[in-house]
């Protein structure tokens, strides 16, 4: 049986696949987007969920402070790291990242309200709860910094979701969770975005630009699950959110060994390799450099090799890279 990576030939037997990829392709446009979401988290288990910390978050963690250890500049009125988690489900990755003496809020976003719903009653601890009416919210401030909730005027009704712009909000303790679609959230203006990335500051300066920034972004399964014709217009936007001298820090998969060219095209999770995440992102103005910090084989046991042969997958790597935004 022949192989091919990304530049070899097409074999001439295709192995099955669950979704093909161009029907996943029509199914990640538009409208769509939401049903196919609902239709993954519907199945008996979410192959993209752990149950433990991501080791890539554990390992590189300092990749998301050190952009902001040392940052003194005219806004830098927030103490702690404000972390944006796109397409962020229900991670307990967040959780870990909202309990981190270094952060001072956590922002997600995801496209199925299931995801904040079930997080919450994993995750007792983070009093996470839907907001009513962002504009009749207030901060309460326990003794412990660490313990700011947000409270509202109202009570939430099943009736009433408090959706603002097409974007519903959760709060607790130093994490918030937007439920809407990825691309209302990213074009919105500064000024637009503040209802929902300043949860953690009593008297924010209206004029503060930084303060509607974050200073990392923590991607782990959102630029492997977008469509792969939005990257470059994702990419772009990414920068937009991010303060000049923050950090990315990306994990992606690389179907390095397929045995046709639709396995390696298939997805989500889709394959990123280096040369495409540093096509996207060294050509855009605003990045400083791009680092592969790790590369690490996924298919270790007979189990994952026999479940990702079957997609025509022979190797599977995840990397693991640090993007730092120019610092001006």
């Amino acid at each position: 049986m022949k192989v091919t990576s990304p530049t070899a030939a097409t074999a001439t037997t295709a192995a099955p696949a669950p979704v093909t990829a161009s029907a996943t392709t029509s199914l990640l446009q538009g409208d769509n987007v939401h049903e196919f979401w609902a239709q993954r988290w519907s199945g008996p288990k979410l192959g993209w969920h752990k149950d433990d910390v991501n080791p890539h978050l554990l390992n590189h963690i300092n990749h998301l402070f050190d952009s902001s250890d040392d940052y003194d500049g005219a806004d830098a009125t927030i103490d702690g790291t404000q972390i944006f988690v796109p397409l962020c489900g229900k991670s307990v990755d967040l959780a870990y990242l909202a309990s981190h003496p270094k952060v001072s809020q956590v922002v997600g976003i995801d496209i199925l309200r299931t995801a904040a719903e079930e997080f919450a009653a994993e995750h007792p601890e983070i009093l996470l709860e839907e907001v009513h009416n962002l504009n009749e919210c207030e901060l309460e401030t326990a003794t412990d910094a660490e313990q700011s909730t947000t409270t509202c005027a109202s009570p939430v009704s099943s009736s009433d979701p408090g959706s603002v712009d097409g974007i519903t909000t959760f709060r607790g303790k130093n994490l918030a969770i937007l439920i809407g679609n990825l691309f209302d959230f990213l074009p919105m203006a500064p000024d637009d975005r503040a209802k929902y990335l300043l949860s953690n500051v009593e008297t924010p300066p209206p004029s503060s630009t930084q303060l509607l920034l974050f200073d990392t972004i923590y991607d782990r399964a959102s630029l492997v699950a977008i469509q792969p014709t939005l990257r470059q217009n994702y990419v772009t936007l990414m920068g937009e959110l991010l303060r000049p001298g923050g950090n990315i820090l990306l994990v992606t998969i690389d179907r390095r060994v397929t045995t046709t060219d639709a396995a390696r095209m298939d997805g989500p999770p889709f394959s990123v390799d280096e040369e495409e995440v540093r096509q996207l992102y060294e050509t855009q103005s605003w990045v400083e450099s791009v680092t592969l910090l790790e590369e690490v084989d996924d298919l270790t046991t007979d189990a994952d090799k026999e479940r990702w042969s079957e997609r025509g997958v022979l190797q599977l790597y995840e990397l693991v890279f640090v993007i730092k935004k120019k610092n001006e």
